[in-house]
């Protein structure tokens, strides 16, 4: 190999490999590996000094899932596939130093949860049933796995099978680090079945197991139930003379559960306020805050016309993420999204996000709307995302407004950069500071790149990961960043 082949090779393996730094941000990027649009990147762990990848194939009704796994300087090691034919794919958790794959198999009869251990050398354990429930009238059972564990245990809801007129029921699993049942408790909900249920599991910092429940009976209402025993009692989340739209939670260093989310009119299902709620353990509510927004936000992101022809209230905004900062702030952020004709051709549109803070003791501080110009035919590059970050709340997005320039993304956003990233932070009075983020991608001077606005591991305390696409879908890198 000549000399300038080796400095050609030397400055290309640091440009892989070492840390780059951005107005604070340290990102790494993997070797590239090749991409399928009908795969989805699901979810990264770092686990044994390697970084796992998960894609699963989106248009397969069974379970099948692509891995990739790299060494701690995301170099490529190994890749292979899963296919489990007539199983349904549930979830990959990283349990008690392991990880396990979650599916449920269907015979008829009975419907089974089934786990196999993932071996980054060897694919996949065998196939053990770790539950099941016989079939009603040809309904099976849907089991919801606890995205963490407590301790030695994790816990399962197993939905039992749809039954019309009747009232909801379900059995709360415990299994233990040996992956051993050791507890189930049966509860019959106050509400009568629906055949589409939408149920989360969500698990307190001390370890008790709730039911968070969103029920459609005239638009969306809210409940919350305490499981793990025989008597339950159930608790709507309400607000007095208001229709909660949407919300998201967390459990704060208090133990107290906090909910936020937007409110709509009785009539119009369109943002219209915000609110804050606190509960203890025992699900008494602590503090209850909501506040209407203010014309500041709703005219940045509607017309005078708009609001005449659909009332005061945003429209077609989803909540994206809701955080706690290293002094105790509360941070709700819900972006717009929605699909516009332009040349009657359907393209993803967004004008924008907002941002709510309360403090510590759920007291409103401000609301500040963030406008954006994002529009394409391709959903990859849109969107708001943040990272693990608890001492300073900003946000990231793809500026796909570059790609309308004559000349492409300007320099500055760094080398190889398809649509150039932003950073928003706020100053103390809430008013947005947006900065132009230079990132160098690493790859072929034909090829350029950018982030897919989606979070692979949102619940780690570590670093980032999110998955970097080139322009034309066919190749990838795993993005890590601080």
């Amino acid at each position: 190999m000549s000399l300038i082949n080796k400095i050609y090779l030397i400055i290309f393996l640091n440009i892989l490999v070492i840390n780059f730094f951005s107005q604070g941000l340290q990102l790494k990027f993997s070797e590239h590996i090749s991409y399928s649009v009908n795969y989805k990147p699901i979810s990264c762990y770092d686990y044994k000094n390697q970084n796992v990848l998960f894609q699963i194939n989106k248009k397969n009704k069974f379970c099948d899932l692509k891995v990739n796994s790299f060494d701690n300087i995301l170099k490529n090691k190994n890749q292979f596939n899963i296919l489990i034919k007539n199983e349904k794919f549930l979830c990959i958790r990283l349990f008690f130093d392991k990880i396990y794959l979650f599916t449920s198999r269907n015979t008829g009869n009975i419907t089974s949860l089934i786990y196999r251990v993932v071996d980054l050398k060897s694919n996949i354990s065998e196939a053990i049933e770790l539950f099941s429930e016989p079939n009603k009238s040809g309904y099976p059972s849907n089991y919801i796995v606890s995205k963490k564990s407590f301790k030695d245990n994790f816990y399962v809801i197993a939905e039992l099978p749809f039954q019309s007129g009747k009232q909801e029921d379900l059995k709360t699993i415990t299994i233990s680090s040996k992956m051993e049942i050791i507890n189930q408790t049966y509860n019959k909900l106050e509400l009568v079945f629906q055949s589409s249920r939408d149920n989360k599991i969500i698990l307190s910092n001390d370890g008790e197991i709730y039911l968070l429940k969103k029920y459609w009976e005239k638009g969306n209402n809210f409940y919350i139930y305490k499981l793990g025993q025989e008597i339950i009692s159930e608790r709507e989340i309400k607000l007095k003379n208001k229709k909660i739209a949407a919300l998201d939670y967390f459990f704060n260093p208090k133990g107290e559960l906090v909910l936020s989310g937007f409110y709509s009119s009785q009539i119009r299902y369109n943002y219209e306020g915000f609110f804050l709620l606190k509960y203890d353990s025992e699900l008494n509510i602590i503090h209850k805050n909501n506040f209407f927004f203010s014309n500041k936000i709703i005219d940045e992101f509607k017309s005078s016309k708009e609001i005449k022809e659909s009332g005061f209230g945003l429209d077609k905004f989803i909540i994206k993420d809701f955080s706690l900062d290293s002094s105790g702030n509360y941070f709700l952020m819900s972006e717009q999204l929605s699909k516009t004709k332009v040349k009657n051709e359907l393209v993803w549109n967004s004008k924008g996000f907002i941002v709510i803070k309360f403090n510590k003791n759920g007291n409103y501080i401000w609301g500040s709307p963030v406008p954006l110009v994002q529009q394409s035919e391709n959903i990859s590059f849109m969107g708001i995302f943040t990272l693990n970050n608890p001492n300073s709340i900003k946000y990231y997005y793809n500026n796909l407004s570059n790609l309308s320039l004559r000349k492409g993304t300007p320099a500055e956003y760094g080398i190889l950069n398809y649509t150039g990233t932003n950073e928003v932070g706020f100053n103390s009075s809430g008013i947005p500071e947006i900065k132009q983020i230079s990132i160098n991608f690493p790859g072929k001077d034909t090829e350029k790149y950018a982030f897919i606005p989606k979070q692979l591991n949102p619940l780690s305390n570590g670093p980032s990961f999110f998955i970097i696409l080139n322009e034309k879908a066919t190749n990838i890198m795993l993005g890590m960043v601080k």
